[in-house]
């Protein structure tokens, strides 16, 4: 069935959760509500976090006020003067980041993810520095959050169903998204200036693109993602809007009614495959997202009666096209080829997560063209604190999958989802060099494939039944989830 795009609904069905802008709350492991994630030995991690104690109770004000002082020192490390405290500045800024081990988070503050505030004021410092200072951000991005994802480890915690509906509704967690918006539209309004005002060299301005483009992909997709899964007019505008900023509105089309639906099928050209590096994935997404985007918009207009003109595709570039030619009018003329630029990085760098997040994972084909619901176990998980933070909890991947309609702050930790050993910034580090990916992911991918019994997979090795009886004689299985799909619980609000 194609829905109207995106689907709307005050309460999602058995076989609409996937798609749906109605939130579900699910349990996430069979006993106690809320119960923690289970303990991972493949986690690249030093500690946990929430394990003892539930996520979204007990929640002080001194614990809002200590992340209020973190969130303050990192904003004053940029008025640090450049010229006199470069090595100041990132000592503070690293100081910082390692004081937040002991920053509490029981889910119910939304000041944890306005750490993003971090990654302009890195990019834009590093540009005032100057020289090849002005690309600080990749060492940043692929260096020290890597490290602190590692030493400040992973949450564990989940929220009781009661605890994720009085959080949905929280409406701090939704300005939050909505005022990266405006947000972004000030960074790329700095940026063009500073394409055309600021005096840099050529090598400059690349550091200046490449770190644009990390603010737009890392901050500004992943909000705009998150945004267009959400009934609110406003939030879908906003959402969009994002993604114009990085000339990708055709993503909104697609991945609200292709990805979600197709995930982990051949149909989804997002579904990374086993064996397929990045840079075969790439061109390939790229352009299987391009065109399946134009389907399901040329279905829409062919079922309501609609002339071609009235696709929205055309006009989210037309968005791209504006935007780029407002700051030409407002700062200069490199505006435009500086934020062409930009979002081509903040492309490469989604499309990397996009990449990790389902990588070799597949549903079974119960008959030809009809596969099986979309259940945790087709996502892979990542329970890392300072990228969650970072990416409004995207790496909870399984649960956005399974429950589209939830906001970032009430998704759940499930036992079925495979486990991806660390955080985005350290996978797609990964990704980058295929070698390093395959001997790091194929292991955990193969174990995960022995745990489906019965599957015969289209990609890859398909393991004997006796590697099946070998891995539950050496490892205790994971927890069955109370409400693994979307088709088989009862959905509600």
């Amino acid at each position: 069935c194609v829905f109207e795009m995106p689907l709307l609904e005050a309460q999602a069905s058995v076989d609409t959760a996937c798609i749906s802008t109605a939130p579900v709350f699910a349990g996430t492991a069979a006993g106690r509500d809320g119960a923690a994630k289970s303990h991972d030995s493949g986690w690249w991690a030093f500690m946990e976090h929430n394990r003892e104690r539930t996520p979204g109770r007990g929640s002080s004000w001194a614990d809002s006020a200590a992340w209020a002082a973190f969130l303050a020192g990192i904003a004053a490390c940029g008025l640090i003067p450049v010229s006199q405290g470069w090595c100041l500045f990132n000592a503070s800024v690293i100081a910082l980041v390692f004081l937040s081990i002991w920053l509490p988070d029981h889910g119910d503050t939304v000041l944890p993810f306005c750490s993003i505030i971090i990654l302009p004021i890195v990019v834009f410092k590093s540009v005032a520095m100057g020289g090849w200072w002005s690309y600080s951000i990749l060492l940043y991005v692929f260096g020290v959050i890597p490290f602190f994802d590692y030493l400040v480890g992973v949450d564990v915690g989940n929220q009781t169903r009661a605890v994720q509906r009085e959080l949905h509704s929280a409406f701090r967690f939704e300005l939050l998204t909505l005022l990266v918006a405006p947000g972004i539209l000030v960074c790329l309004g700095y940026g063009a200036w500073l394409a055309n005002f600021g005096g840099l060299s050529y090598l400059e301005l690349g550091g200046l693109c490449i770190g644009m483009g990390i603010i737009t992909g890392v901050i500004g997709i992943v909000v705009g993602h998150e945004l267009c899964h959400k009934a609110s007019r406003l939030e879908r505008a906003f959402g969009r809007l994002l993604l114009c900023a990085a000339c990708y509105g055709h993503f909104y089309v697609e991945h609200t009614l292709g990805h979600h639906k197709d995930v982990a099928t051949d149909r989804d050209p997002a579904t990374s495959r086993y064996g397929e590096s990045f840079y075969e994935f790439l061109p390939r997404v790229v352009k299987g997202e391009f065109l399946s985007a134009c389907r399901i918009e040329a279905a829409r207009l062919q079922r309501k009666g609609l002339p071609w003109w009235h696709s929205e595709i055309p006009a989210y570039f037309l968005v791209s096209a504006a935007m780029a030619l407002g700051f030409a009018a407002a700062t200069g003329p490199l505006a435009v080829p500086f934020f062409l630029a930009q979002s081509a990085v903040a492309v490469l760098l989604f499309e990397s997560v996009n990449y990790l997040e389902h990588y070799g994972l597949e549903r079974r084909e119960l008959q030809p063209g009809q596969f099986e619901p979309v259940q945790p176990q087709h996502s892979w998980d990542s329970p890392a604190r300072v990228t969650n933070h970072v990416l409004f909890k995207l790496e909870r991947h399984a649960d956005h999958h399974a429950h589209a309609g939830k906001r970032y702050q009430t998704l759940q930790a499930y036992d079925s989802s495979p486990q991806l050993p660390a955080g985005y910034a350290t996978m797609i580090l990964l990704a980058f060099f295929p070698p390093l990916w395959r001997a790091v992911m194929h292991p955990r991918l193969l174990a995960h494939r022995r745990q489906q019994v019965g599957q015969t997979f289209r990609h890859g090795p398909t393991p004997e039944p006796a590697a099946v009886f070998e891995v539950k004689e050496k490892e205790p299985s994971p927890k069955a989830d109370t409400q693994p799909s979307c088709r088989h619980r009862a959905a509600g609000a």
